[in-house]
């Protein structure tokens, strides 16, 4: 069992998921604008966001990392979602920890996502103590883009994502 720390940032808090999470991030995933670039590039249903949030969860529990729920510390409010991934189906990261984020509309353009960002590209290379991580995005995906820039990841490659039949770009920092 791998307890989910709680990491605090000027705005932020990046915390465990809880069952009443699965609602405000139906909210979030129904937006057809916040789901344009992610796989699948439509809004989820209910059943697909209750599968996906357990899925989170569990990645946490076999791994000892994952997607933080996070929260708005003026209003307590859920956000988004930013965290450390595994992807089986993505041949070129032998450590295979892939930072990535999803965030409501209303909080973009505020400087959220590269705020949570930043705290999880240094988890994933400090205290996990992996030599390298990575984030893949839509080549379109302006935004994710500028994010994964300010935080330190660099352009390392274009390619055909074969196992989803999408075109991506992916960015790397090494420790």
């Amino acid at each position: 069992m791998h307890a989910v720390p709680v990491i605090e940032t000027e705005r932020l808090v990046l915390r465990e998921w809880r069952d009443p999470d699965v609602d405000a991030y139906a909210r979030i995933c129904a937006d057809p604008q916040v789901m344009r670039f992610m796989h699948p590039a439509r809004p989820l249903t209910t059943a697909e966001v209750a599968y996906d949030a357990l899925r989170l969860r569990e990645h946490w529990q076999r791994h000892g990392f994952g997607h933080w729920v996070v929260e708005e510390r003026a209003s307590g409010r859920m956000v988004g979602r930013t965290g450390i991934k595994r992807h089986d189906d993505w041949p070129l990261d032998p450590e295979n920890t892939e930072a990535g984020w999803l965030y409501e509309r209303a909080a973009w353009g505020k400087g959220y996502a590269t705020e949570a960002a930043a705290e999880v590209v240094r988890f994933c290379l400090e205290e996990l103590e992996r030599p390298e991580v990575i984030s893949i995005a839509h080549p379109d995906n302006l935004g994710s883009r500028r994010v994964m820039e300010k935080v330190g990841l660099s352009l390392a490659g274009w390619r055909h994502w074969e196992a989803r039949g999408l075109d991506v770009v992916w960015y790397s920092r090494r420790r």
